[in-house]
């Protein structure tokens, strides 16, 4: 692969993973710095890619949603619902709040 068009440093590898706040090792500086630069030079390959022939689209795979209608039906009684619940309250499930 051709080589991307900004070579990354190890000084700026170094700064983004303070801003990440992730504290790494100067070997693994270089082992990101050169993964990274490798990511770029795909990056900056694709960005030379002609696609002006090539339609635009949101998915790569015609994809569409196969869903049943929609069926009223009666729903699980209360009971059966609580029926195994470690703790309950009247008619409801109860849980330990989650906000102090």
């Amino acid at each position: 692969m051709p080589e991307p068009e900004s070579e990354l440093s190890s000084r700026e590898v170094e700064h983004v993973a303070r801003l990440a706040r992730l504290g790494i090792t100067p070997e693994e500086v270089v082992r990101y710095r050169d993964q990274l630069r490798h990511i770029l030079t795909a990056i900056d390959a694709l960005k030379r890619a002609d696609t002006s022939k090539v339609p635009a689209t949101a998915h790569p795979l015609e994809e569409r949603n196969i869903m049943r209608e929609d069926e009223r039906q009666p729903s699980l009684p209360a009971e059966a619902a609580l029926r195994n619940a470690p703790s309950r309250e009247d008619a409801y499930f109860k849980v330990k709040a989650i906000q102090e």
